[in-house]
């Protein structure tokens, strides 16, 4: 994490504005079924099988305006969208493949669109990325613990060539720290196995983070931070803030010194996937958001409330009417959320 002051420091804003919106969207919106974004990994989907859905992707009603409009009402203050999930699609128009958005029906950078909009709104703006590719030749298959392709012994790892695909990953990411304005916040995602820390060469990958970028702040995904911490002993890689993801911890999170680190709670409105389900009719309820909220809140964390779009780019209804009763209740108790703890 670096020197305890300089992340208290990035973290100024964050630790302001308590509530934020994630939206997981991608592909997966299509099948819309099982547990959403990890459709291939649970049902074993090759890129083969795979494909139709970038064929038929074409998201008619995508509106980022209208999605920060929403997230605005519902008071929230940054938002972070999957600019790339485990399955390898892309969201902007990267020069490292032809695996992205600008191929399909849609034919449009959709993380422009929405970098630009939710900015306009006065909303920070934060990007996601997965630091694994299920769609990348050069990812391990065969063996892996979640590749779709990891029972499948003709997808052999012998000619795989790992170093090239970071270099690929490091590359992608360049692309967006450089081609999209300021970002506020970078959600890597996420580490296992020995799949971790400088397995991505995240020292060099910092350093570059902090070049081009040097007031945003990340997650601690690209290593899984354990035990008793403390700030300025930690690599540069752990990031700025912790994120226990589905549960909030049952107190403040501190480090061995007794100083407050500060952590987002990340949990989906549609309670089994983060990626739209259509079946799925079990949403949270505006009061389970709202206890969520201040549960984080009063032990000096964030919430990150995601929503999964359908695949014509739409908020699903009972979302939609989930985040307008959320922001009826942040109306009028939004000065006991932002900046406290």
């Amino acid at each position: 994490m670096g020197n305890y002051n300089d992340v208290m420091q990035r973290t100024e804003w964050f630790r302001e504005a308590r509530f934020g919106m994630f939206i997981h969207w991608g592909l997966y919106a299509i099948p819309a079924r099982g547990k959403g974004e990890w459709i291939r990994s649970t049902e074993k989907i090759s890129n083969e099988r795979y494909q139709k859905y970038f064929d038929n992707f074409d998201p008619v009603n995508y509106d980022p305006k209208e999605w920060a409009r929403i997230a605005k009402k519902a008071g929230m203050k940054y938002a972070v969208l999957t600019a790339k999930h485990h399955d390898g699609f892309c969201l902007f128009d990267s020069q490292y493949t032809e695996y992205k958005s600008t191929n399909t029906k849609a034919g449009r950078d959709l993380i422009r669109e929405y970098v630009e909009a939710f900015r306009e709104a006065g909303i920070k703006v934060g990007l996601y990325y997965s630091l694994i590719d299920w769609y990348h030749d050069d990812f391990p298959h065969y063996g892996d613990r979640i590749h779709p392709e990891r029972d499948n012994p003709e997808q052999t790892n012998e000619n795989r060539n790992f170093p090239r695909y970071v270099e690929y990953m490091h590359n992608q990411i360049r692309e967006l720290l450089t081609n999209y304005g300021k970002i506020d916040l970078m959600w890597f995602d996420f580490s296992y196995n020995d799949l971790t820390g400088e397995k991505w060469e995240a020292t060099k990958l910092m350093k570059m983070v902090r070049e081009l970028q040097p007031h945003m702040i990340i997650d601690n995904r690209l290593h899984t931070i354990r035990g008793n911490i403390d700030l300025d002993e930690m690599p540069v890689y752990a990031g700025d803030f912790i994120s226990p993801e589905q549960f909030a911890p049952q107190k403040g999170l501190t480090d061995k010194h007794g100083r407050p680190i500060p952590w987002e709670m990340c949990t989906t409105t549609q309670a089994e996937s983060w990626g739209y389900v259509a079946d799925h009719d079990k949403f949270l309820s505006a009061r389970e958001v709202i206890y969520t909220l201040v549960d984080c809140v009063s032990k000096d964390g964030n919430l990150l409330l995601n929503v999964g779009p359908t695949a014509k780019g739409e908020f699903p209804r009972q979302t939609v009417q989930l985040l307008s009763e959320v922001g009826e209740w942040m109306h009028e108790n939004g000065e006991s959320i932002y900046g406290c703890g």
